[in-house]
């Protein structure tokens, strides 16, 4: 494959461009009248791609919810995660798709072109099933400057961590998020977390100006790993969340909250 080489000015240019224009969108989308109180919004999100994430597909439909799927296109149709038509499944519901690396690397340790590589090649499998994938969540929650520009760079308009958001301080991330690439989210929850925690995350930004709540999971199954959540506990968290629409507690996708276009291909 002929390698494509940008200028240097043209890839700041470029970069600058999605971040603009990804931050314009995103305001667009949730603009406030001057002195309003930010809303609630929650946004459901699955990372890796694992098979036994499509159990959410059923209960998502029958409450009227979607959510975000952050996958490893590497890993697609393995033993362990979800296939190809799974995900074109996902997506025909109404629900969004985004990007997580090819191979769940660690991206903050290696070079830019490998970065790249991970996240520009991963994105473009995505766009090529179909898919629009703007959203993207860093695995392990790692990431730094350089790495916020590679996934500037291989064109989404976000960026996700996995901390930030507590229960002294920070209440929910902002919205619009000071840094649209380096989004902050409760803990993710655990085998351990119950329901009524998980809802204290939301309650909590209700009660201290609103805001953006990620709720970050991986598995739904009964304690087949750390980072899991019971059919049963799910569905009692959206039956829960369902009806606080009426107060001004909405569930979105990120591609939702955040807006923008979806960027053509990069070239890794």
């Amino acid at each position: 494959m002929k390698r494509l080489f940008v200028p240097r000015l043209a890839r700041v240019l470029l970069m600058a461009a999605v971040i603009v224009v990804g931050v314009a969108g995103f305001v667009a989308t949730h603009a406030r009248t001057a002195g309003a109180t930010s809303p609630t919004v929650v946004t459901i999100q699955f990372d890796d791609g694992n098979a036994d994430a499509y159990l959410a597909l059923a209960m998502l439909n029958a409450h009227g919810m979607h959510a975000t799927f952050y996958i490893n296109s590497g890993f697609i149709g393995d033993s362990t995660h979800m296939s190809w038509a799974q995900l074109q499944d996902l997506f025909a519901a109404g629900n969004d798709i985004g990007g997580h690396t090819l191979t769940h690397t660690n991206l903050k340790p290696l070079k830019t072109a490998d970065a790249r590589h991970q996240v520009c090649q991963d994105r473009d499998n995505l766009l090529s099933h179909g898919f629009q994938p703007t959203a993207f969540a860093y695995p392990f929650g790692s990431f730094d400057s350089g790495t916020e520009q590679v996934v500037a760079y291989c064109g989404y308009n976000s960026g996700r961590g996995v901390s930030g958001v507590n229960d002294t301080k920070v209440f929910a991330e902002t919205i619009p998020p000071a840094d649209p690439y380096a989004t902050r989210t409760p803990p993710n929850p655990k085998q351990g977390t119950t329901v009524a925690t998980i809802e204290g995350y939301v309650t909590a930004a209700e009660q201290n100006g609103g805001g953006w709540v990620q709720l970050v999971f991986h598995h739904i199954c009964n304690a087949c790993d750390a980072y899991s959540i019971t059919q049963t506990d799910f569905q009692a968290l959206l039956d829960w969340l369902q009806p606080r629409s009426a107060t001004g507690t909405v569930v979105e996708t990120t591609a939702q909250v955040i807006g923008g276009p979806v960027n053509p291909p990069v070239q890794a």
